[in-house]
């Protein structure tokens, strides 16, 4: 293992593996990555992955058109195909004209970041999802590119193509303590030896403030239980020949896609729960926690007035894991004050 190089980033999900690929892919060459277990053992192996082009700023629709069209490229490498499934389409649901009104705002903010949202009618909707009842809405906001990724297959990509840069990456390395030195440079402490660095990265996920506490800092972020399921095999989904679009319905409070021939169906709860407040164990790795329709009942059956085919179909797997938001769900980027 290095004892010197310019960069540590420490956890090794997709964050960090993205953070480690861009930077030797603009020049940093001397970086190394630690991961505490494998590589996406965080929240990354559990996440649902679906890739949209959508954003509530134009930076960010235009970071994630950026996305779509790195992970096409990543796709081609025969060696880390991706699983990426990107022409499926999706559709944000439109209850009201006022969704109506914002959806038009985004297709014009949209194309001065290159990127083609279109507004569609409830009869369009209902010729692209054979699941779906159209009634009540108003329309829908089409993304012709949105689609779902396999998020271990990408965050181990992104780690291939990062160490073929020249980066290096260290599984089962946890960071045991930081220290800094009088002229700003780092310390990075570990089971198999220290490292000493200019800078750190802390891409740790659900263990952001585990971290961030070896340096005295709090940072504003706090994790959710978050559950989706995956479907038995849907006779709708498999008679129309092709893959169905997403779905997200900002009134219900829930997404879904296909998976296989069935639906992954996610739904963000009313009476939330949080995670992780009272510490985290050390053995929590690629793990979760034990599933809880009853919080999902009230916003499910409005999910199956919306998709009546759901009301005759079987529940193969819950999953019920860690998702971590910082105090205004945006990314929490950039150098800490002080540090």
């Amino acid at each position: 293992m290095k004892s010197h190089t310019q960069v540590v980033v420490i956890g090794g999900g997709v964050g960090g593996c993205s953070v480690l690929y861009h930077l030797a892919k603009l020049g940093w060459k001397d970086v190394v990555l630690l991961e505490r277990d494998d590589l996406t053992s965080g929240t990354t192996w559990h996440s649902a992955a679906q890739v949209t082009q959508f954003g509530a700023v134009q930076t960010m629709v235009g970071l994630k058109k950026y996305s779509t069209d790195l992970y096409s490229e990543l796709n081609d490498d025969p060696d880390f195909p991706m699983g990426y499934h990107k022409n499926d389409g999706g559709i944000r649901l439109a209850h009201t004209q006022d969704h109506l009104d914002g959806y038009n705002h985004f297709v014009g903010m949209a194309k001065g970041m290159g990127v083609d949202f279109q507004v569609i009618t409830p009869s369009e909707i209902a010729e692209v999802h054979p699941l779906l009842n159209v009634d009540g809405l108003v329309g829908g906001l089409w993304d012709p590119v949105d689609g779902d990724i396999d998020p271990s297959n990408l965050t181990r990509g992104l780690a291939h193509q990062a160490k073929k840069l020249g980066a290096e990456v260290y599984t089962y390395t946890p960071c045991s303590g930081l220290t800094q030195k009088t002229d700003g440079s780092w310390i990075v402490h570990t089971p198999k030896g220290d490292i000493h660095c200019e800078f750190i990265v802390n891409a740790t996920g659900y263990r952001v403030n585990e971290v961030g506490r070896m340096i005295g800092v709090e940072h504003p972020v706090m994790s959710m239980e978050h559950q989706y399921m995956i479907t038995s095999e849907i006779p709708e989904i498999v008679n129309f020949g092709k893959r169905i679009p997403l779905i997200r319905d900002p009134k219900d409070d829930f997404y879904c896609r296909q998976e296989h021939n069935g639906l992954l169906l996610g739904i963000y709860e009313q009476g939330c729960k949080t995670w992780g407040m009272d510490g985290i164990s050390p053995d929590f790795t690629a793990a979760l926690e034990p599933e809880d329709m009853d919080r999902l009942l009230d916003n499910f059956d409005a999910v199956v007035e919306r998709m009546p085919p759901l009301g005759n179909t079987g529940i193969i797997t819950m999953v019920n894991g860690p998702i971590t938001y910082s105090a205004d769900g945006l990314p929490l980027i950039g150098k800490v004050p002080g540090v």
